[in-house]
């Protein structure tokens, strides 16, 4: 008996050392990483690349769980337990983060952004580290951007200029950069759920939208929309974001291993251009009207557009002055790098 009982103390004694020498971090509950991919896109591979590059950095220490396919419900409510650490990162879009941080609003302002690479390098190189202080007031952290491609124009209806949306029904979300601009065309807008929108269109209540190539063949909305103008008028994109307090929870090592475990910009930007290069290219051969506007008719999208910044910021209010002001200086910048030419209409 007396035996058995050492035996039990020092089996005891072993796991409380155990538990006192090794990381904490090997006992918490992995982060839950919330989000929207759909199997097989660009998102699903960039948060698998995400959660191998966590086990592979910390040596197998760390791990994540992904709730990536919309497993916590919609976008609203990952933000919602995002705020409230019942999830601790998420890739959420910059209209939804706009909740928190109004002033992302700006940058949806149409014709803000000239090319791929003029955004790139306004968003990674300016403004990633610039807005940081604002997330943090909101009790978050924001990792990197989440390119999710150029807004363009669907109908059921072709598009080549500005007038052609004169009293159409035009569908855009609740967003005012899209509110402005459609009103500026002159169309009527209608505001639905997207999962709404194929019925709408099938009846007759919508005509057309405006959508990423990306969530356009997801949703797929080329089965009632048959035309597709790249008209590149507004850059959407979303932020990888996690909630400060579980961040400022971590040690050093656990935050850095986190931080590079995010995929590169560059690299996801890659992958969605090249994805939706594919799909466009396959949609065509199947039929579908895709317009790429000419020199003279972008301008005349382009002047329309960029009439509206003024009334966008001052309807946003707060600092979105500054951060307009910040995002031009950031363009004359990338100007003055004297950039390669490079092709606007990226498929």
């Amino acid at each position: 008996m007396i035996l058995k009982s050492i035996a039990r103390f020092v089996r005891t004694a072993l796991v409380v050392v155990a538990f006192i020498v090794m990381p904490s971090a090997a006992f918490a509950e992995p982060p839950k990483i919330a989000g929207f991919a759909a199997p097989g896109t660009a998102g699903e591979i960039y948060w698998q690349q995400f959660e191998d590059a966590v086990a592979t950095l910390s040596e197998g220490r760390l791990d994540a769980t992904l709730m990536v396919q919309g497993e916590a419900g919609p976008e609203e409510t990952q933000f919602s337990g995002l705020r409230r650490n019942r999830l601790q990162m998420a890739g959420i879009s910059t209209g939804t983060l706009g909740l928190a941080v109004p002033e992302l609003a700006v940058l949806r302002a149409p014709f803000l952004f000239e090319s791929i690479e003029e955004a790139s390098y306004v968003l990674d190189e300016h403004l990633l580290d610039s807005v940081a202080h604002r997330f943090a007031e909101k009790n978050l952290v924001l990792l990197s951007w989440m390119m999710d491609g150029w807004m363009d124009l669907y109908a059921s209806f072709p598009i080549r200029v500005p007038g052609h949306l004169r009293s159409r029904q035009m569908r855009v979300s609740a967003d005012d950069s899209a509110l402005l601009f459609m009103a500026a065309l002159g169309a009527d807008v209608i505001q639905i759920p997207l999962s709404d929108v194929i019925p709408g269109m099938q009846t007759g209540l919508v005509e057309g939208g405006e959508q990423s190539t990306q969530i356009f063949a997801l949703a797929g909305l080329d089965t009632v929309a048959r035309h597709f103008t790249l008209t590149h008028h507004s850059y959407s994109t979303a932020g990888v974001v996690a909630n400060k307090t579980w961040w400022d929870s971590l040690s050093a090592d656990d935050r850095a291993v986190y931080r590079n475990a995010v995929p590169k910009a560059d690299w996801y930007r890659g992958l969605v251009l090249e994805r939706n290069e594919l799909y466009l290219v396959r949609a065509e051969d199947d039929g579908l009207r895709v317009v790429y506007p000419t020199a003279e008719e972008r301008a005349s999208w382009k002047r329309l557009g960029q009439n509206i910044h003024g009334d966008l910021v001052r309807e946003i209010g707060g600092d979105a002055t500054e951060l307009y002001e910040e995002i031009m200086k950031a363009k004359r910048a990338f100007a003055n790098q004297r950039a390669a030419p490079h092709q606007m209409f990226v498929r």
